[in-house]
């Protein structure tokens, strides 16, 4: 990261930190607004609700009574009758019979056999046999439409606006539709058919209830539990600011209180949590840090015999370097815990695989921290007491940076090994011991490093390095592991030089847990004794 562009996004959230509490105060009156809005639209569409079923209670009571009557339909007692039946409900408009395709008669227009009121197909039949007619034209040639319900011959007639005149406020538009057909038959007046029908269908298969925001306008939807009808309410939004000057200024007041010490704060904090170091301690304290595992073979057979876990942190999307963030984690104090998630993350991925095959082992990487006292031994003791895991398949790598106490690290490395892990040199003659230290720690093999296989076979200072430490583990009757084998020509040099065991990408790169088990299934199952 450029120094000149985390300056900037320092400063950046600084400010942002600074103005938080205002921009909170703001927010927080924004949702004020918005829920009183549609507590208001929640009592508002309740009650529009309620006047739809009261008026499609009284339009099915008023068809029953008329089906009890017994009287020749359109007779002058029948009619007498419909009157009354049409008194008797206040949202009614007429009562009357129809059939054979148009209107017989009615208690307003008397007997209209003389006269041609035709009626066309219904709009919507329900399953119990009612009969609607959402639009219709009114029999006096008046400009206001009417609704017709009707059942066996016997009709109510319904004026659309009955159900939606609980309007307080022109700003609000009502439509109530009838849910099976899915259409609206009423609305308020001016409001927008095209807008009302889109936001049914928007929120039709919701779960209706609490008022919805969307760009311009919030919107409830209100079923009917017992008839097939329902009511949109939408109300474009109000201004939910009524006095915005006042309250800037008491928020800035107030916020700037609060925000310049917490802006400070960021500025202090950002340094660290935006620098890669601060990022790492993110990663260990979210467990975020995954194991890769190399194979190691018996040069012997190139059978598989173990692996060693390496430690992998995928910053971004991409994988950081080992060399970049193990020292670091290492100055900054982090390395123990990363080195007890690998152990969990092992026993976890590994665990059932090492219980089946006894000689199967994993080799794990301590750091200087863990060479001067036997903490992790401790912890290691711990995770494996009745795991059914061996001590031996748990095997310890110390790099010689560790030996910088030779003496503390020489008891913890016998700690290790009489508790039954072997203990490896890895990196032997890159760090401080060399040779001189070697006599004075018992430990179970040296891992020749990388930089020595490559110039083997070459004109380099170096290339004589790797025989010479394979001579002297020879004669101190020490295992050698040689890293970085990368083409046959290494492995057949090392093989010829009695280097007992190899990795590198010429065996297998490191893999995950999952891509471990494929390779190998394509391997030989591990059986032979693995180095102790």
């Amino acid at each position: 990261m450029q120094r000149s562009w985390f300056l900037a996004l320092t400063i950046a959230l600084a400010t942002l930190a600074t103005l938080f509490p205002v921009g909170i105060g703001v927010f927080m009156a924004q949702l004020e607004a918005n829920r009183r809005e549609a507590d208001q639209l929640a009592v508002f569409a309740d009650a529009a609700l309620r006047r739809g079923e009261a008026v499609m209670t009284q339009a099915i009571s008023a068809i029953q009574d008329m089906e009890q009557l017994r009287d020749e339909p359109c007779s002058p007692s029948n009619l007498v009758e419909l009157r009354r039946i049409t008194y008797s409900y206040r949202f009614l408009q007429d009562a009357g019979v129809y059939g054979r395709g148009r209107r017989l008669c009615s208690a307003l227009l008397g007997p209209v056999q003389a006269r041609t009121l035709p009626l066309p197909p219904p709009d919507w039949r329900t399953p119990d046999g009612y009969d609607f007619w959402f639009d219709l034209a009114n029999p006096f040639s008046a400009p206001r439409r009417t609704i017709l319900m009707g059942r066996n011959g016997n009709h109510v007639s319904i004026d659309p606006q009955v159900f939606v005149d609980v309007v307080d406020r022109d700003t609000r538009m009502l439509a109530v539709v009838h849910t099976d057909a899915g259409r609206i038959f009423a609305t308020t007046q001016g409001a927008n058919l095209a807008r009302l029908q889109r936001a049914y269908a928007d929120h039709a298969y919701g779960p209706g209830g609490a008022a919805r925001h969307e760009d311009d306008a919030a919107v409830v939807l209100r079923k009917s539990r017992n008839m097939p009808f329902a009511v949109v309410v939408l109300a474009p939004r109000a201004a939910l600011l009524t006095n915005w000057r006042a309250l800037l200024v008491g928020g800035l007041i107030v916020g700037l209180a609060a925000g310049v010490p917490l802006g400070i704060l960021v500025w202090r904090r950002a340094t660290r949590r935006f620098s890669l170091e601060g990022e790492l301690r993110g990663a260990v304290r979210r467990h975020e840090m995954a194991v890769h595992y190399q194979p190691i073979v018996a040069l012997s057979d190139n059978r598989c015999v173990g692996v060693e876990a390496l430690v992998r942190w995928r910053r971004n999307g991409r994988l950081v370097r080992p060399n970049l963030f193990i020292p670091m984690a290492e100055n900054a104090g982090l390395i123990q815990q990363i080195t007890d998630q690998v152990l969990e993350i092992v026993l976890t991925e590994l665990g059932t695989l090492l219980r089946r095959h006894p000689s199967f082992y994993v080799s794990i990487n301590v750091g200087a921290e863990d060479l001067k006292s036997r903490r992790f031994l401790t912890v290691l003791n711990a995770r494996l007491r009745d795991s059914g895991i061996a001590p031996a398949q748990i095997r310890i790598e110390a790099t010689e940076r560790g030996f910088l106490e030779p003496d503390v690290a020489r008891d913890t490395i016998q700690a290790f090994r009489d508790a039954g892990h072997p203990v490896y040199i890895d990196d032997f003659g890159t760090g401080y011991s060399s040779l001189s230290y070697l006599e004075s720690f018992k430990v179970d093999a040296l891992k020749i490093d990388k930089s020595f296989v490559d110039t083997m076979g070459q004109e380099a200072a170096t290339s004589t390095v790797a025989p010479h430490i394979i001579a002297m583990a020879r004669s101190l009757g020490l295992e050698v592991v040689a890293e970085g084998i990368e083409d046959s020509a290494q492995a057949d040099y090392l093989r010829e030089q009695g280097v007992d065991y190899g990795q590198g990408w010429l065996f297998g790169r490191p893999l995950p847990a999952a891509e471990l088990a494929q390779f190998l299934s394509k391997n030989a199952a591990p059986a032979a004794p693995a180095p102790a």
